[in-house]
């Protein structure tokens, strides 16, 4: 089994470094430019399913890739970003932000956002779910930085630093796994 995690292309959030979460906001004009490019990278891969977060900038970077492959992309609610609660549309905070809330040992329960390790458990499901129904085949993951960067740690671990930030999917980035079906 072939896993392709796409993070979807830039938003005006994302050049602005705010908070983006479960804001729907839209690609920008460079990131329809990154989600072409990306969809590119797929150009002579077989793909069989194409599952995507229900945000916006995820369907639209989605969009692309189906243009490239033919297939359909269908809503895989699990893959929706971090909510980050209080803190979307917002930028960092001394008393909250992004370096804390990737702390995996602290957890933090804060600013109404989803504590890490819910996040971990929400997404390793997910992968759990994903593996066991779509065994042995190419599936592409379009998705956001907070869940790609568990999808990582679900495949590698936590890095030993224990910093998240250090695998972050840059906008339209392409990361591939392969899961050893039985």
């Amino acid at each position: 089994m072939e896993i392709y995690v796409v993070r979807h292309g830039q938003t005006d959030y994302n050049v602005k470094n705010i908070f983006q979460g479960r804001k729907d906001i839209p690609l920008n004009s460079e990131g329809i430019k990154q989600a072409e490019e990306t969809a590119e990278k797929f150009k002579n891969i077989h793909v069989d399913d194409i599952l995507v977060s229900p945000l916006i900038r995820a369907k639209e970077t989605a969009k692309y890739v189906s243009n490239i492959t033919g297939v359909k992309p269908m809503v895989e609610p699990e893959l929706i970003e971090r909510n980050f609660g209080d803190m979307e549309g917002k930028p960092n905070r001394e008393d909250c932000n992004i370096k804390m809330l990737l702390d995996y040992d602290k957890n933090y329960n804060i600013c109404n956002v989803e504590p890490i390790q819910s996040l971990f458990k929400r997404v390793f499901n997910c992968m759990d779910g994903i593996i066991k129904k779509y065994k042995n085949k190419s599936v592409v993951l379009v998705t956001h930085a907070g869940v790609a960067q568990v999808i990582d740690c679900y495949f590698n671990g936590l890095p030993a630093n224990k910093d998240l930030e250090s695998i972050t999917l840059k906008n339209g980035e392409v990361r591939k796994y392969i899961v050893n079906n039985k």
